[in-house]
């Protein structure tokens, strides 16, 4: 009896050598400056609705509301 033939591969073919594949969070490169990584953290519902509730009234976004949070927090701390 013959053996059943394989399926072709539904990945495609690998990426040349030459060519570069930039992946956020391999920590293999670092990344570009101005470019945004991710920062997934959980926080509780009703914060996140003032958070976007003041990022909203304030025409900001909520990552421009919480960069500048830090920032400052951490400046009157003494960090980084």
């Amino acid at each position: 009896m013959a053996a059943p033939s394989k399926k072709p591969g539904s990945k495609g073919l690998p990426p040349q050598p030459t060519q570069t594949a930039h992946v956020v969070g391999n920590h293999t490169s670092k990344p570009e400056a101005g470019a945004t990584v991710p920062c997934n953290f959980r926080v509780d519902p009703e914060f996140k609705k003032r958070l976007k509730t003041f990022a909203a009234t304030h025409d900001m976004s909520m990552v421009e509301v919480f960069e500048t949070a830090v920032n400052e927090y951490m400046e009157r701390k003494g960090g980084a």
